[in-house]
């Protein structure tokens, strides 16, 4: 079974996970992959939680975190 990424983005993929809370609204959080040296590199709980009232805001919000994080790393690479 293989999943399709939400995003790719710097050089990695970019899977978000939405689920909605005991509040009404909803949080996002994501994981990004990279093929690397020595296979695939996986980053768990790389963006968030981020929250809104809605599943297509907490997605956006996730992902453009996530986006600004992976240039961070990027730019200063481990």
């Amino acid at each position: 079974m293989s999943r399709v990424p939400d995003a790719s983005y710097g050089g990695f993929d970019i899977y978000t996970v939405v689920l909605p809370d005991h509040h009404g609204t909803w949080s996002a959080i994501s994981n990004i992959e990279r093929m690397g040296a020595d296979g695939v590199e996986v980053f768990q709980d790389f963006g968030g939680p981020c929250e809104a009232d809605s599943l297509e805001a907490a997605k956006a919000a996730v992902l453009t975190q996530t986006r600004d994080k992976i240039d961070d790393l990027n730019a200063e690479p481990v």
